[in-house]
Parts: C-alpha cells; sequence; structure tokens
C-alpha cells in the first residue's frame, strides 16, 4: 500500500533512510510514531531524561509506572518498534557527538 503511495523511486529512498529524533516529548514522540510508520531504514530515539508525571501529557506511551524509573526513550521503544516490524528502531544513550 505504501508503495503505490509514494511509488517506487521515494520508496527505495525511504528504506534508505535513517534518521535520529533527540526527545520523545511532544512533536519529537508525534514524529517518530509517524516516522516508523512511513517505513523508513531506521530510527534511532535519544532521550536520556527520566519519566516525570509531566512527561505523561507530552508522550502517549509512557505510564504512571514509568514515573522515575526509566527514561522517556527507554520507555517509548518497545511501543514504537510494534508500530512496524521492517523498521529497526533504537536507543541511544548519553552525549550525542
Amino acid at each position: 500500500r505504501v508503495l503505490l503511495t509514494y511509488g517506487m523511486e521515494t520508496m527505495n529512498k525511504l528504506l534508505k533512510l535513517r534518521v535520529l529524533i533527540i526527545g520523545m516529548k511532544g512533536i519529537g514522540i508525534e514524529a517518530a510514531k509517524n516516522l516508523i510508520l512511513a517505513g523508513p531504514g531506521s530510527v534511532t530515539i535519544c532521550d536520556d531524561e527520566v519519566v516525570t508525571f509531566s512527561d505523561l501529557g507530552t508522550n502517549f506511551f509512557l505510564s504512571e509506572q514509568d514515573i522515575g524509573k526509566t527514561t522517556c526513550a527507554k520507555a517509548s521503544l518497545s511501543a514504537l518498534k510494534s508500530l512496524n516490524p521492517h523498521v529497526t528502531v533504537s536507543l541511544h544513550t548519553g552525549n550525542i557527538t
């Protein structure tokens, strides 16, 4: 279905695309979701902030059980991976250099 929408040339470019998204709140999580559904080759997410109560309103993959226990990126990783099994979704921790 995606092939018919984008065309062969665009789909080939999309499959080669590697994306880094920094920040898993608001626009970051929405962009990650939409990109993964579109089907790039890989998406790497990065957000080392520990989940707080206020994050629950900005990231729909977070739950109260995540508060204070994990980072926004780690808590979102499995849900993002489940969106499209053909996309490699990975986690980057630490500094971006």
